[in-house]
C-alpha cells in the first residue's frame, strides 16, 4: 500500500512542482516586463503587414522590412511606458545590464502625428534620436495605384514597395504631396 502511494504520489508531486514553477516564471516575466516599461503588445495595421522593399539611399532599416501583426523583422513591438527612457538615462533602472539583455529584441511602437499625417512609430526599446515612422499611402505609379510604405526618420525619408522590381525602379523617388520630414 505504501509502495503504491509513493508510486502515484511521485508523478503528482512532479506535476504540481512543474506547474507551480511555470506559474512563478510567468509571474517573474510579467513583473520584469512591467519594471522595464513594457505594458502591452502593439498591433500593426493590416495594410502595413507583409514584406516591403526599398533601394533608397537612406533606407534606414535596410533594403527589406517585414511586418507581421505584432513584429517588425522578427522583433516584437510593445507599448512602452512614457517614463522608460528617462528612467534609463537617469539611472533609475536598478540593473541596467539585465535591462539591456532583456529588452535587446524589444521594439517600442506608438502612433505619432507629424504635419497632419498619422505615422506608426516603431523604434528600438532605448533609442537616441533614431526614429522610424511608417505609414501606407496610395500612389499612382505608371498609371496604376500602388500602396507605398512611406518612412521618415523626422530628418529624412523615403519609400518601401511591395516588390523589389518596383523598389529598384523607384529608387530615391520622392512623391510630391508626401511629407518625409518634420
Amino acid at each position: 500500500m505504501i509502495f503504491m502511494l509513493k508510486k502515484n504520489l511521485l508523478p503528482l508531486t512532479s506535476m504540481v512542482l512543474v506547474l507551480g514553477l511555470g506559474g512563478l516564471v510567468t509571474h517573474i516575466d510579467s513583473v520584469q516586463a512591467s519594471a522595464f516599461g513594457r505594458s502591452g503588445i502593439v498591433t500593426v495595421p493590416k495594410k502595413m503587414q507583409g514584406t516591403w522593399y526599398s533601394y533608397d539611399r537612406d533606407a534606414h532599416n535596410g533594403k527589406k522590412i517585414t511586418f507581421t501583426a505584432h513584429t517588425v523583422n522578427g522583433r516584437m513591438i510593445y507599448v512602452q511606458d512614457k517614463d522608460t527612457i528617462n528612467n534609463y538615462l537617469n539611472g533609475k533602472i536598478k540593473n541596467q545590464k539585465t535591462f539591456d539583455q532583456t529588452t535587446q529584441n524589444w521594439m517600442s511602437g506608438r502612433i505619432t502625428k507629424m504635419k497632419n499625417d498619422v505615422f506608426y512609430e516603431i523604434d528600438p526599446w532605448i533609442t537616441f534620436e533614431k526614429w522610424s515612422l511608417y505609414r501606407v499611402t496610395p500612389q499612382i505609379i505608371n498609371g496604376k495605384q500602388h500602396n507605398v510604405l512611406v518612412y521618415s526618420s523626422r530628418y529624412d525619408g523615403g519609400n518601401y514597395y511591395r516588390s523589389k522590381k518596383l523598389a529598384k525602379q523607384m529608387k530615391n523617388f520622392k512623391f510630391e504631396k508626401v511629407n518625409y520630414t518634420m
